[in-house]
């Protein structure tokens, strides 16, 4: 026993080295080090990570009506994000539009927020619906899910299909013709485009074409009132008829003053013997009352010499044009 008691008061003698005592305690507190980042971490991670709240503002909704829905998210101040856009399909409801709130920024993070308007046209009674948000990071993108939120659709006819009946007889509502303005505007355009089109390209032989039609147009009018004349009784009256209608023509055929011109000054303008003597056949009828019997062709001839004037003025309008 003595033994014993000899050795355990030796022991107690022998106190533990203290290099080994150290590096005891060191472990000891870079566990405990370890352990407090660890939790610091996943305090941080609780802060910032959490999932975005969506949620519908109303319990129900009817079909083709818009309602709300919020989505919220509580970040880190210095995080980069953003929210599903007109490119999101937002099945099974349709977007409308979408309202954003300034970022609130308290305590070390932030609150972003956006309520989006939509509608739904599916019959289903029950209807599910989430939305992300996307973080930017230094790589990627990541994509954080709401949790799912539900919306019931009201019935608004609750009586069965088979037992409705059609309306027989039910007078039709009168209604008010409307002018579609936006239409006849583009059809006026169009017709306008194509008509400047035409004109861009074809313009010229298109104006040139006209002139000589107008002109063409403006002798067979004299041509025609001319030979009514000659074919009427050839009295004195008559034969000064034409004879003034056939100075006026050639006077618009060569702009010059063929209605003060005698009939000296026009052979000496129009040299031809057979025009001479029409002309003189012509003026002892007028001044004289003296009809010859050849006064039909005195008055064809001064037609055909119109005739003759009017081929060589169009030939010229033909190239100058």
């Amino acid at each position: 026993m003595s033994q014993n008691l000899y050795n355990c008061s030796e022991s107690e003698s022998n106190p533990m080295p203290y290099s080994r005592y150290f590096r005891i305690n060191s472990f000891a507190a870079i566990r405990i080090w370890y352990s407090g980042v660890i939790v610091f971490c996943l305090i941080l991670s609780h802060t910032y990570a959490q999932k975005p709240v969506g949620r519908f503002l109303t319990d129900s909704v009817e079909l083709g009506r818009p309602f709300d829905y919020a989505l919220s998210y509580y970040h880190s101040p210095a995080d980069e994000l953003f929210f599903p856009d007109t490119s999101y399909n937002f099945y099974p409801f349709e977007m409308v539009r979408r309202n954003y709130f300034t970022t609130i920024t308290n305590k070390n993070r932030s609150l972003d927020s956006v309520v989006y308007t939509l509608v739904t046209f599916d019959i289903t009674k029950t209807q599910k619906f989430n939305l992300p948000v996307y973080v930017l990071g230094k790589r990627d993108c990541t994509t954080v899910f709401a949790d799912l939120d539900s919306v019931f659709l009201k019935e608004m006819i609750k009586t069965s299909a088979d037992s409705l009946k059609l309306k027989i007889d039910t007078k039709l509502m009168p209604l008010e013709q409307q002018v579609n303005y936006p239409k006849i505007i583009g059809y006026l355009l169009g017709v306008i485009g194509v008509l400047g089109l035409i004109y861009a390209f074809f313009g010229r032989r298109i104006e040139k074409q006209y002139r000589l039609f107008l002109f063409g147009r403006k002798h067979k009018d004299f041509v025609s009132n001319y030979r009514k004349i000659i074919r009427g009784t050839l009295d004195s009256s008559n034969i000064g008829k034409a004879l003034v209608m056939w100075k006026e023509h050639l006077e618009w055929l060569e702009n010059r003053p063929y209605t003060s011109y005698t009939s000296k000054e026009i052979i000496n303008r129009l040299p031809s013997e057979s025009l001479e003597e029409s002309l003189h056949d012509v003026d002892t009828a007028i001044y004289g009352g003296i009809l010859s019997t050849h006064m039909p062709i005195a008055m064809n001839v001064l037609l055909d010499k119109a005739v003759e004037l009017y081929r060589k003025r169009r030939a010229e309008l033909a190239i100058n044009s």
